[in-house]
């Protein structure tokens, strides 16, 4: 077996929704304050499976406010296309529940986007001045990535992921790469895997990481996110967490 060292900054785990109630997080954050909630934000999709609705998200805000635990926006749909030709709807829509997220990602699902590297940048530069910018490498839509770190000079972070939310763990992981020393992980990453695809990853990679769980923590019908898989999941990760 691999043994754990030192190289994870934050475990994201994405897909809270209305299957469970916000206070419900709090608990979890309490255990283990290294634990990122990714939540998944879709104009289309709000109140359904993974995308919370709009009230639950309200609900949410206000335990930020007083608790402060780590949240990350993962921008879908019309919101990240828009936001990709550099209109800001998003914000027009969404109001001011916005703040309570530290970093937002664009999800691309593995999809071709269309992508105006220079509004994009432009936006990301006036609306998420101080927000860290995650990029989804999904085997697609890597050469904006490109263009953004080397050409305008914006400093997003690449999260490889080619799994497209289905849950499927890569035949081989991506090499960190040299320009951006802090990337993330995900696809396929369970309680019952993670401990083998640490070890594989740590070949890849030196750290500083992170890690992202979503379809795996769910029950098998996709309906519920299932916080006792989230402890679980937390607990095997905790070893290989950079100590505080």
């Amino acid at each position: 077996m691999t043994t754990a060292r030192e190289m994870i900054k934050v475990v994201t785990v994405t897909g809270a929704d209305d299957s469970v109630r916000p206070d419900e997080l709090i608990p979890i954050v309490e255990r283990y304050p290294f634990v990122e909630f990714g939540i998944l934000l879709s104009k289309k999709q709000q109140g359904g499976n993974r995308f919370p609705s709009r009230d639950w998200l309200e609900e949410l805000y206000l335990l930020w406010r007083d608790k402060k635990f780590i949240l990350s926006g993962h921008l879908c749909g019309k919101w990240v296309r828009d936001l990709c030709l550099g209109e800001p709807s998003f914000f027009e829509d969404f109001g001011y529940t916005w703040e309570m997220f530290e970093r937002f990602q664009l999800n691309f699902h593995a999809e071709p986007h269309s992508i105006d590297c220079d509004k994009l940048c432009k936006i990301l530069r006036e609306r998420f001045d101080s927000k860290s910018i995650i990029f989804q490498m999904d085997g697609v839509n890597e050469g904006a990535y490109h263009s953004l770190v080397a050409r305008w000079g914006v400093y997003v972070f690449p999260l490889f992921d080619r799994s497209g939310g289905a849950g499927l763990v890569p035949k081989a992981w991506p090499k960190q790469h040299s320009v951006a020393a802090y990337c993330g992980y995900a696809g396929g990453l369970a309680p019952a895997n993670l401990q083998k695809e640490m070890g594989r990853i740590s070949e890849v990679a030196d750290g500083p990481i992170w890690i992202d769980a979503e379809t795996l923590l769910r029950s098998e019908d996709n309906t519920v996110f299932q916080t006792e898989t989230v402890y679980r999941f937390l607990e095997v990760a905790r070893p290989w967490v950079i100590s505080r």
